[in-house]
């Protein structure tokens, strides 16, 4: 599904309301089995509505996998993961405790 929401820019606050729109969208995707991205990735405009599809254990998991293939986070830097979460990650010792088992 490509959902494209016209609207006019010119009007104060629309932009707001289109975006909460179409996280909506987004949403109701997955409730229905599906996901926030299709062929072209995660991006700025959805790395916030990650958490609709992924947990945060999830999401860390990904991130372990990045880093073994960009260590200092250069491809796409602040493109794919929620700040909040990717903030978590790099601060903690991802690798080897975060989530971990005891």
């Amino acid at each position: 599904m490509h959902p494209l929401i016209l609207y006019d820019a010119n009007k104060p606050g629309i932009f707001e309301k289109v975006e909460e729109c179409g996280a909506e969208i987004l949403e109701l995707c997955v409730l229905a089995g599906g996901c926030i991205t299709g062929e072209h990735g995660v991006g700025i405009e959805k790395k916030d509505l990650m958490p609709i599809q992924f947990d945060e254990l999830d999401m860390i998991n990904q991130m372990r996998v990045k880093q073994l293939f960009d260590p200092k986070w250069h491809l796409n830097p602040n493109k794919v993961f929620p700040e909040n979460v990717a903030k978590k990650f790099k601060e903690e010792d991802a690798l080897t405790s975060y989530g971990a088992e005891p």
